[in-house]
């Protein structure tokens, strides 16, 4: 046992982390590349429409700042799309990688009144005690208090992550996401 725990660990140390494609690399950024693109293009189209001061210029952004549910939710998405660069970012420095040297798949990311649930799908080589194990890495580089894993009980290659920002999370484990149903 001792044997193969130090084999695992040495291949494990020897095992180079995989570069992602440049597809993977767009996919991971797609919110931001679409902010780059379509953001000037949206606010050219409302000016050329509506001219330089537009209603829709200053009303849209003014309703997001002031109107508290949508300043939340609009603060929450973005919290979201940090978290899941963050949470690549911990899985690569707890080292949580398969043989090949690929970190699990975000598949999902939602705001929760605690901070954060992130869905995961483990790739072959990747368990959720791997996850477990690396949870306080984890932790630290998504500017948690605390991570909480819980893998799913009928696929355990499905793991729930609960980024906790403040107070605690909730001990009822949701439903997965809706993108993910139609995947299992």
């Amino acid at each position: 046992m001792v044997e193969r725990r130090l084999l695992d660990e040495l291949n494990r140390a020897t095992t180079p982390i995989s570069r992602p494609n440049p597809l993977v690399v767009l996919w991971r950024w797609r919110y931001e590349a679409a902010a780059v693109a379509l953001l000037p293009l949206l606010a050219n189209t409302v000016v050329d429409s509506f001219g330089a001061f537009s209603l829709a210029v200053v009303v849209v952004p003014a309703a997001a700042l002031l109107w508290p549910s949508a300043r939340s939710e609009a603060w929450g998405r973005i919290r979201c799309v940090v978290t899941a660069h963050r949470i690549r970012v911990g899985l690569v420095e707890a080292f949580v990688v398969s043989r090949r040297g690929k970190i699990p798949v975000i598949v999902w990311c939602a705001p929760a009144p605690f901070g954060e649930r992130v869905w995961l799908w483990c790739r072959a080589g990747t368990t959720a005690s791997a996850v477990e194990k690396g949870r306080d890495v984890i932790a630290t580089a998504c500017w948690a208090t605390e991570v909480i894993v819980r893998p799913k009980a009928d696929s355990p290659h499905w793991v729930l992550l609960e980024i906790v920002r403040r107070g605690r999370a909730y001990r009822t484990v949701p439903d997965e996401p809706r993108s993910a149903r139609g995947m299992l």
